[in-house]
């Protein structure tokens, strides 16, 4: 499924890339963008996210390797800054102009 399909659920899981696993961070959904927030988080929605699910346990892991030697770096940097985002660590009038309340 794509992030922007995944951040519409109302699910509490820990995100992972799937790279280096530097990405690990809480995600609560559900959460909506506001046009502003859809624009400039426009290729991470994009990105591929997948649920890992074992008997008691769910986490997700993002796509970030794009099977170029170096492309993963970027695409994890605009991973991390979004679901950073989205969970609060940014400026508080960046998160008013980047998200909606649900």
């Amino acid at each position: 499924m794509k992030v922007r399909d995944f951040i519409e659920q109302s699910i509490d899981v820990d995100v992972y890339d799937d790279v280096c696993e530097e990405l690990a961070i809480a995600f609560c959904g559900p959460m909506r963008l506001t046009d502003q927030g859809a624009e400039k988080f426009a290729d991470v929605l994009d990105y591929e996210i997948e649920l890992n699910t074992t008997s008691s346990y769910t986490t997700a892991t993002v796509v970030v390797d794009d099977g170029t030697e170096d492309g993963w770096e970027e695409r994890l940097r605009k991973a991390e800054e979004f679901f950073q985002a989205a969970a609060g660590y940014c400026a508080d009038s960046d998160y008013r102009c980047w998200f909606e309340a649900v």
